[in-house]
């Protein structure tokens, strides 16, 4: 070592050329020298890790890796949030926006309630309500198919309404015709004259696809007059009850809860009256309601008669309201003007069912792609893009929420791959979904409001509470879950 370290010092710094070959040697400093600012950072990170392990308890330990957790979940909720084109569009970007529905559905099973999905001729024949329904009352519990028609003009996957004799019957829609010289149309834009005797028979279907509509047990009937009701179903025969009396002038709500659930009744009414609906659904849980209205844009509800309206939503805890408009409006849009114009009237309907209902939460759905002819090719309509973008800050500045079908389906040209597609999920119009596209569509609804629910609970810590709770009160394998409905028995 003293040999080295005398060469070290001797040698020169900047080492010897022999020829283009530069020789050099380790320094002093190096050769003896022990190199401790190595050794530094060391020292500190370890120094500063043994510092800080010992302040943390087991359990606060896991706190923090659970809080990481949560915040990486976070992460993945509001990036679908903020990004998928399937995502639901909230009013001021809230993603609270629905936790009141939410919060009420998970207590359905001690105070049942409504959900009412309005639209056009895509929800003809309960097709994209019915996956909807399904999906809420496997999850929340409830039974049958909701409001229904007093009659029945178009066929309906999950029920029928047959009606004797036939009545006087007026639409708020459709052809000139069908309307009324006045404006008592209720909450289905429908009404139907009883003189003095009427019966309605009416049965659930719904088989294997829809399940939770095969049968029913609470029968309701939405009327004004003067009138009493009965119901047979089975060996049941019970007299229907209202809670507000003949001098009410106004829609009032006839009801009676049977023995056993049913996939039959029969309703006899007497008297005179105008009937605006039928309702089938169970004693607990969700109903949901599909109300088509072929050939409408959504701008008749400021007309028809408050009495007839107003008392419906206030008396059957409606918590959610879906719109499904705009499609019918877009072959006759020609021009901005037009289509503000059409904004203003949507404003004014989602105003008043506000006034009616105050703590009502609103969808607004746009419509789907929809192709015309343009020089011989198919092709997204021109202003389709621009309402779709409109009816987005419509519902912003009216305070509801938002859901684009039109971008969800893919955007300009995709009714177009919808037609062509194999199996074909468009019919040959380039508007109407085929039955299989109205359901693919539906589960793209559903997988989004599904995912706002999951949000809502991992926000509020609701699966863990009642994965403690589990652990603390074990219930018996046999039991049953109380979000799940009566086992089902048919009558007549």
């Amino acid at each position: 070592m003293v040999g080295l370290a005398l060469l070290a010092w001797s040698y020169p710094r900047d080492g010897i050329r022999l020829f283009n070959v530069l020789a050099e040697f380790p320094s002093m400093e190096n050769v003896l020298g022990r190199d401790e600012a190595a050794d530094e950072p060391f020292i500190e990170e370890e120094l500063e890790e043994e510092d800080t392990l010992p302040e943390l308890t087991p359990e606060e330990l896991l706190d923090r890796q659970m809080e990481a957790l949560q915040a990486s979940r976070d992460s993945e909720f509001m990036a679908f949030c903020q990004k998928s084109p399937t995502r639901l569009h909230m009013p001021d970007d809230d993603v609270a926006y629905l936790d009141p529905v939410f919060e009420a559905l998970d207590q359905a099973k001690e105070r049942p309630l409504r959900i009412m999905h309005y639209g056009d001729s895509q929800l003809e024949g309960d097709r994209m309500t019915g996956v909807l329904r399904e999906k809420i009352q496997a999850l929340f519990g409830g039974n049958g198919s909701g409001l229904l028609p007093p009659v029945q003009r178009l066929g309906m996957a999950t029920a029928t309404v047959e009606t004797w004799p036939e009545l006087q019957h007026y639409m708020y829609f459709g052809s000139t015709e069908f309307h009324a010289e006045h404006k008592r149309y209720g909450p289905l834009a429908q009404v139907a004259e009883v003189d003095s005797l009427a019966r309605f028979t009416v049965t659930a279907h719904g088989g294997s696809v829809y399940p939770h509509c095969r049968s029913f047990r609470k029968v309701s009937i939405a009327m004004m007059g003067e009138g009493e009701f009965t119901v047979e179903a089975g060996d049941d025969s019970l007299e229907m009850t209202c809670s507000h009396d003949s001098s009410f002038d106004g829609l009032r709500i006839f009801s009676t809860t049977l023995s056993r659930n049913v996939s039959k009744a029969v309703i006899t009414a007497r008297g005179q009256m105008e009937v605006y609906g039928i309702m089938i659904d169970g004693t607990r849980g969700a109903a949901v309601d599909n109300i088509a209205m072929r050939g409408v844009s959504g701008t008749l509800f400021t007309s028809i008669e408050r009495r007839t309206l107003a008392p419906f939503f206030q008396q059957q805890n409606v918590r959610l309201l879906m719109l499904q408009y705009g499609g019918n409006s877009v072959p006759y849009l020609k021009s901005g003007k037009n289509i503000s114009n059409y904004m203003q009237q949507l404003k004014a309907q989602i105003s008043l069912f506000k006034r009616m209902i105050p703590d009502i939460h609103i969808i607004f759905i746009g419509p789907s792609d929809m192709a015309t002819s343009v020089e011989d090719e198919m092709k997204t309509y021109p202003c389709l893009p621009q309402l779709v973008d409109s009816l987005r800050a419509m519902a912003q500045e009216s305070g509801v929420a938002f859901w684009d079908m039109y971008r969800a389906m893919g955007g300009r040209g995709s009714m177009v791959r919808w037609v062509e597609a194999d199996p074909q999920l468009a019919g040959e119009d380039y508007i109407h979904f085929t039955p299989r596209g109205s359901r693919r569509m539906s589960e793209m609804l559903w997988g989004s409001l599904e995912l706002y629910y999951k949000y809502y609970r991992f926000r509020h810590h609701l699966d863990e509470e009642e994965e403690a709770a589990a652990a603390d009160n074990p219930q018996p394998s046999e039991t049953i879950s109380p979000q799940t409905e009566p086992k089902d028995s048919t009558a007549g």
